[in-house]
């Protein structure tokens, strides 16, 4: 009964945090935010298809404009003369 309760819910193939457009639409019903809201889900859907969930998804996007390199200690603690 609970074995899957950990796992994002989904709509079909979509994650449901990729259906937020549409709420966005729903609140502001335009023909532009209607389009924005559909080529979003197309890309979430293209992500999923590949297995990306969105946390993933901006982890590299993260990742990909930081650097992989991540430092021991942040900069305002590091001793400057020691």
């Amino acid at each position: 009964m609970w074995r899957y309760s950990s796992e994002p819910v989904h709509l079909f193939i979509l994650d449901c945090r990729s259906l937020i457009p549409i709420v966005i639409w729903l609140g502001h019903m335009r023909e532009w935010t209607f389009i924005l809201a559909v080529i979003s889900i197309l890309i979430f859907g293209c992500m999923a298809w590949f297995g990306l969930t969105l946390p993933v998804a901006y982890r590299m996007a993260r990742v990909l404009f930081a650097g992989s390199r991540r430092p021991r200690l942040p900069a305002w603690k590091k001793r400057r003369f020691a």
